[in-house]
């Protein structure tokens, strides 16, 4: 009877510390084999080691002492701790394994980097610079990095001109998938001590599976980005392209407002007074910039790409606030015009040339429209007036049953209004018009000289 009791202990407890033993091993022995895999799959652009690796049933994995060293370089990238949280071990295991399921993404993932840090002291910052740009890290239009030209990042020299010996940084991203609702939340967030902080949130709806085919009909329907300068770096920034530029540090804050305007036109662009004065108060203050994206309605990548751009910060819900001040005038003009491609036909043979179709100049602005007509306005900006005098100002989204509904930005958020269409007395809507060029004006000026001619000549004539 003793004995019969005993192998039940046996049974109760034992099997599961073994299954939970086996289990365990199975789980790090796998996390182990498939880490040393992609580390033999990198070997060729850099040489990489680890000190210790630990994981945990419960999905979570600890990688530490990650060194870092890139091909033909000497210096050594160093990561203290590498922190990963997925689902469980055996929910992970069934969808990676071949026998049990489909080899595909785990529906939570986060992972946190801790403690990056370069070293590039002495000749190191030269030799990092001319591997990144072997790597092809450079500027869009195929320039080196420069910090104080108009939308290039810092190049490694000039941190270390800057009093930088050390670069050391956080980072942490990852993603949840709902897939009864067909949801996906990501988060990025990057911090580079005494430099800048950049974080990141998306929301998708139309989400059928975590496949990057399947992603491509996904629609958008939160995007919030915050990029924050420390003010220590910006000053130092500023100083030290000012000297470069042989100007004062205040004029050179107003030459690189310039650069960004120049740059921004160079694509069609020109911004109205509230962004031309947010650019400067950003500039000029180094501060924080937050660009928020909540469309009406969740809006896709195919809808998007298919607007006019005029009309991409409307679909969209853009949102704009430069130190934690939200820009209300988003104001802008678009220049429409296509440049006519030319090809060489051949040596010595001349190609027609043609003129360049005008440009036109557009602007947006509040018009007057019928209040049975504002569904035609839908995703816009519009002015309501209700009988009572107050005044609604927002996005509209919806106009059904007699009913009119918009989006309103309140502190800290959004809401939605209801109005009544019948206690709506007038409406305006953002709608975007065309602005005569002065050559335009010219030609105007001269058509109606001529109409006028023509027409005292006819009297003359029937007189």
């Amino acid at each position: 009877m003793v004995r019969r009791r005993g192998n039940i202990w046996i049974w109760l407890i034992g099997v599961p510390v073994i299954l939970w033993a086996i289990a365990h091993w199975g789980f790090y022995y796998f996390v182990k084999s498939e880490l040393d895999r992609a580390i033999f799959q990198v070997a060729p652009q850099a040489t990489i080691h680890y000190r210790e690796l630990g994981t945990s049933l419960s999905g979570k994995i600890d990688v530490r002492g990650i060194e870092i060293v890139p091909a033909g370089q000497e210096q050594e990238i160093f990561i203290r701790a590498v922190h990963v949280q997925g689902p469980d071990a055996i929910s992970y295991l069934a969808q990676k394994l071949p026998a049990l399921g489909e080899n595909t993404l785990p529906d939570t993932l986060n992972v946190v980097i801790k403690d990056v840090e370069i070293d590039i002291s002495g000749d190191r910052a030269a030799q990092l610079d001319g591997f990144g740009e072997r790597a092809g890290l450079r500027k869009t239009d195929g320039k080196p990095l420069d910090i104080c030209q108009a939308g290039s990042g810092p190049s490694m020299s000039q941190l270390q001109e800057l009093g930088f010996e050390k670069i050391r940084m956080d980072m942490r991203f990852g993603y949840q998938y709902i897939p009864s609702s067909q949801k996906l939340y990501g988060n990025f967030s990057l911090h580079v001590q005494d430099m800048q902080r950049l974080t990141m949130s998306l929301a998708l709806d139309n989400v059928p599976a975590l496949d990057g085919q399947k992603l491509l009909g996904a629609l958008l329907s939160g995007l919030k980005i915050t990029y924050e300068n420390a003010p220590e770096f910006g000053r130092k920034v500023t100083e030290y392209c000012a000297q470069k530029r042989g100007v004062t540090p205040e004029d050179f804050k107003l030459l690189m407002v310039d650069d960004f305007i120049r740059e921004i036109e160079r694509n069609g662009i020109l911004l109205g007074p509230g962004l031309r004065h947010a650019l400067k108060e950003y500039v000029t203050s180094w501060g924080s910039l937050l660009i928020e994206f909540s469309p009406p309605n969740p809006v896709g990548v195919f809808a998007l790409m298919r607007l006019p751009r005029e009309q991409v910060a409307e679909k969209l819900g853009l949102q704009l606030a430069v130190n934690d001040r939200l820009v209300t005038d988003l104001s802008f003009r678009v220049l429409d015009g296509v440049s006519l491609v030319r090809r060489n036909s051949g040596a010595g043979e001349k190609q027609e040339q043609k003129p360049l179709p005008p440009k036109v100049e557009y602007m947006w602005e509040y018009r007057k429209v019928p209040v049975g007509r504002l569904s035609n306005y839908l995703d816009r900006r519009v002015i309501l007036k209700e009988r009572d005098g107050r005044t609604r100002k927002g996005i509209l989204v919806e106009v059904k049953d007699g009913r009119i509904s918009i989006q309103q930005r309140i502190s800290g958020g959004k809401f939605t209004a209801h109005l009544l269409a019948d206690n709506i007395v007038s409406a305006q809507a953002r709608v975007k018009v065309p602005v005569s060029t002065p050559q335009q004006a010219v030609s105007q000026k001269a058509d109606a000289n001529n109409a006028k001619a023509a027409a005292e000549q006819g009297q003359q004539a029937g007189g």
